[in-house]
């Protein structure tokens, strides 16, 4: 497989110049406590191959899946481990191969940081005024970390068969990249705070705040790329988002004007387009027509947008899906999920992944092959 690059704000086969438009589906398994795709007990190459093959038969060309952080059936075997779990290593392997002889290639999100002392004794111990999940991207332990990892994972691969590497469309540094206004610093309302970056800011400001959570976001996206790429100087790296509105919010910087139960704030997406991220992949879940204009409004679209089209930065959207509430059938959900579609590639946006192709276990969301497939039919006909 050739690899793909971005170029001019396209993604393109280099040798060549033609634009690679990226379409597909989530490939989702879970086990009863969390993510299962590649466990050691419970992969099913078969019935991935059954999925890629499909793919490959309808002109899709994408896939995405999940990397469990987990130690025993997830990427480390055990709390102790100083390794990748070779057992899961060796499954998402066979996983790209399999892609590779399908022609489809496979988006890793690298979800969390492995709970093994390896990376997590690195992230140990954070300044005053930062904890929780907010270490993760505040404190340089945190994001030195999460970049050991993401280069370990990378150089595993590569270690394993380099042929791997062109089967791999882009490594995504996280899922929803989020921080937590209920932990430090943003839950505190006075004093201040130094974090990775360097700078001290002040807790009783709502803009130092989001300024806070911005330039590290930036600093913890282009430590980890760099990691990646000093591996894989090849790699399409990126994260992706949802939006403020998503988790109640109207945007950022309105920590404490706005008023939602749910404790998420998300990368600001602003702030990543001004990063060493290949391209950004936002999620947007329509709920009703109005779905869509709340979320654009709350990411700052048209200020977004101007910014990623002047550095060459494409768009997509990983994560789009049809809860049942509002789409109460298959082929009520089908033609909903198309014409949400149209919108969100009419707006710019160069290729989308689908939540999810079949994963049953999840029940309030209809996947692309439940029913009869409508929805997986009805994507059919909808491309960039």
């Amino acid at each position: 497989m050739d690899r793909i690059a971005v170029r001019n704000g396209r993604f393109v086969l280099p040798a060549t110049g033609q634009e690679f438009k990226p379409r597909g589906f989530n490939y989702i398994r879970l086990r009863p406590s969390w993510h299962g795709t590649f466990s050691p007990k419970s992969y099913d190459g078969p019935r991935a191959d059954a999925m890629l093959a499909d793919l490959e038969h309808n002109g899709f060309n994408l896939t995405r899946v999940f990397i469990d952080h987990t130690a025993g059936e997830g990427v480390v075997a055990t709390r102790d481990a100083d390794r990748l779990s070779p057992d899961f290593m060796a499954n998402v392997a066979d996983f790209l191969r399999r892609a590779a002889r399908h022609g489809i290639r496979v988006v890793p999100a690298l979800i969390h940081l492995p709970q093994c002392a390896r990376y997590q004794a690195l992230a140990a111990n954070p300044p005053q005024g930062i904890g929780g999940l907010n270490a993760l991207y505040l404190h340089k332990g945190g994001i030195d970390a999460k970049a050991r990892y993401a280069a370990d994972f990378v150089k595993t691969l590569r270690d394993a068969d380099p042929a791997l590497l062109p089967a791999v469309f882009a490594y995504e540094l996280d899922n929803e990249t989020h921080l937590a206004a209920t932990s430090p610093p943003f839950s505190l309302t006075k004093g201040t705070v130094t974090p990775a970056d360097g700078a001290t800011y002040d807790c009783a400001s709502e803009a130092g705040l989001q300024r806070m959570a911005d330039e590290n976001l930036k600093l913890w996206a282009n430590t980890c790329a760099d990691a990646i790429r000093r591996v894989d100087p090849q790699a399409l790296v990126s994260t992706n988002v949802f939006t403020f509105r998503a988790v109640g919010r109207s945007g950022p910087g309105r920590l404490r004007r706005d008023h939602t139960r749910d404790r998420r704030f998300p990368a600001r997406p602003l702030a990543l387009a001004h990063t060493r991220l290949d391209y950004l992949d936002i999620h947007f879940y329509p709920f009703d027509n109005q779905t869509l204009d709340r979320d654009l409004a709350s990411i700052e679209w048209d200020q977004l947008e101007a910014a990623c089209t002047a550095r060459g930065k494409p768009l997509i959207m990983g994560e789009f899906g049809a809860f049942k509430g509002p789409y109460p059938t298959p082929p009520q959900a089908a033609a909903a999920m198309a014409a949400h579609l149209r919108r969100v590639l009419g707006l710019g946006f160069l290729g989308y992944l689908y939540w999810t192709y079949d994963c049953d276990e999840q029940e309030r969301l209809w996947n692309a092959k439940s029913g009869r497939g409508e929805i997986f039919q009805a994507l059919r006909g909808v491309g960039p």
